[in-house]
């Protein structure tokens, strides 16, 4: 085998990178009365990895992890296994020496790089953006998501209803409560028990504006202007309202112990609280959303989107092949430093990829 590289430029990098590192004995002098090749079988396993030039994907994808651990067992047949230790990827090849063994080459490493999961829906459409979006929202980093409550053994979202639950809940002194029916208002539905304090403001505007309440129920509501505001919020929106006196909460807090029973008491909720932010795509959490829920505001732009989605998960399988160099500085009985390099067309490329220091094993 023969290879193309420039030996002043190499000399002059190796000095800058490794300071002090002298060539190793590459012919098995009276100082290790061992060839290069029998140095090199063995198990060995990466002290140092450093990146000093630029790395092509592939070589990147090869160490790529951030605490990189490498282990490479080379055999006298010329055969060489690397493993990525912390990303569980196995690269297979071979192995072999230039003519004046201060290149290793590694060739043909084969490995099988799983890269998914991806999703698509009963159409064969790829909804993969949709589920990532769904995993951000339930991660909790928008003002909208940080808080969620869902159904009981589901992952129905509740929110909105356990919110404007909460607010009746923990009311006090005069209110406007819903206590039949359901009113629509600003984006958000009111469920019987729900304080609607902002909704009637706006409503007892409006029926003086349309002139159907006096001037002055616009103002005070005495008992007869309640019972005509009463009247009017059925005539126009269907929904049983009334205006009540609340002495005491239901419950304290977020935190108080009673607030789920008082959910389910007052509001009729049988919720529990997200807690647990999911750890990748494919989490119960993110595909029971999905599944779960007709629509959704994942962007907290006040926009719903359709969800309702039994989504089928994909796994891609890919079968890629490396052909890397090792420029030799050190091979001692349980030290190997190398510089790595990529070769095309029989021509060294001088910008080193990575500087590669392992420890012998056995």
């Amino acid at each position: 085998m023969t290879f193309s590289r420039s030996l002043a430029a190499f000399g002059f990098l190796s000095l800058l990178v490794i300071s002090g590192c002298r060539k190793y004995d590459q012919n098995g002098s009276l100082l290790h009365f061992r060839t290069p090749e029998s140095r090199l079988i063995g198990t060995w396993t990466s002290a140092e990895v450093t990146q000093i030039g630029t790395a092509d994907t592939n070589t990147t994808e090869f160490m790529a992890s951030s605490n990189l651990l490498l282990e490479a067992v080379f055999t006298k047949e010329g055969q060489v296994t690397i493993t990525n230790v912390n990303d569980a990827l196995v690269y297979e090849g071979l192995w072999e020496f230039n003519d004046d063994k201060s290149v290793l080459h590694l060739d043909e490493l084969t490995f099988t790089k799983v890269t998914g999961p991806f999703y698509t829906d009963a159409a064969g459409m790829d909804q993969t953006p949709l589920v990532q979006s769904v995993f951000d929202f339930l991660q909790g980093t928008s003002d909208c998501s940080d808080t969620l409550f869902f159904a009981t053994d589901s992952h129905m979202d509740m929110t909105e209803e356990v919110f404007n639950c909460f607010e009746a809940i923990t009311a006090t002194g005069a209110n406007w409560v819903l206590s039949d029916g359901t009113l629509n208002y600003n984006g958000g539905v009111f469920q019987a028990g729900d304080v609607i304090n902002d909704a009637m403001l706006e409503y007892i505007e409006g029926f003086v504006d349309d002139e159907l309440l006096d001037e002055a129920c616009g103002e005070e509501w005495t008992q007869d202007c309640i019972n005509e505001i009463v009247a009017l919020t059925l005539q126009d929106y269907g929904a049983t309202v009334e205006y009540v006196e609340i002495s005491s909460p239901a419950v304290s807090g977020w935190d108080d112990p009673a607030l789920f029973s008082a959910l389910s008491e007052n509001c009729e909720l049988d919720v529990y609280r997200f807690d647990a932010a999911p750890i990748n795509l494919n989490d119960p959490a993110v595909l029971g959303y999905l599944a779960d829920n007709a629509e959704a505001d994942l962007d907290c732009n006040g926009m719903n989107e359709p969800l309702g989605l039994a989504l089928e998960e994909e796994f891609v399988t890919e079968v890629k092949v490396l052909d890397l160099y090792w420029e030799m500085l050190e091979l001692e009985l349980d030290d190997m430093q190398a510089q790595q390099f990529r070769e095309y067309d029989g021509e060294t490329i001088v910008d080193f990829n990575f500087l590669l220091r392992f420890e012998k094993q056995d």
